[in-house]
């Protein structure tokens, strides 16, 4: 079977199973976006986006193939892991697109919309959706996320 096939399988069936196969998305989108903001050598903004997740989605962050085989990426999200102490209230942690919010707002503030678009297009539609209702996006942002919401 076609892998464009299956993906698109996957995105229908996140709306219908949570959990697992709805983060994969999440994880993809998250991926992407630390190893941007490292190869733009914006660690300090990759460490603060990182530092804003749970521990359970940190952990499986870090098992993702996208992050397994960037040393720099995986090593932000060791360093998050090490720490005893999370700086970031539990029920803020819980949500994994909090953390994207910001960091899409600075690239679509610097010009960086080809950033913003290849992190969004990871994303399934319920994702897009939630993620476009989250307060303190930048307008623009979540018109780019409506090219994408089907």
């Amino acid at each position: 079977m076609n892998s464009n096939v299956v993906y698109g399988l996957l995105i229908l069936m996140t709306m219908e199973i949570p959990g697992h196969i709805r983060d994969d998305g999440r994880l993809a989108a998250f991926s992407l976006a630390l190893r941007e903001l490292i190869e733009a050598h914006q660690d300090k903004a990759a460490e603060r986006m990182i530092g804003q997740c749970s521990r359970a989605f940190s952990r499986r962050l870090l098992e993702f193939p996208v992050v397994a085989w960037h040393a720099r990426s995986s090593y932000v999200v060791r360093n998050r892991l090490r720490r005893k102490i999370d700086t970031v209230p539990d029920e803020l942690a819980l949500d994994t697109l909090l953390p994207l919010v910001s960091v899409l707002n600075v690239w679509c503030q610097e010009g960086r919309r080809a950033a913003v678009r290849s992190v969004v297009r990871e994303m399934g539609g319920a994702d897009l959706n939630e993620l476009s209702a989250k307060p303190g996006l930048d307008i623009e942002v979540a018109t780019m996320i409506r090219e994408f919401i089907e």
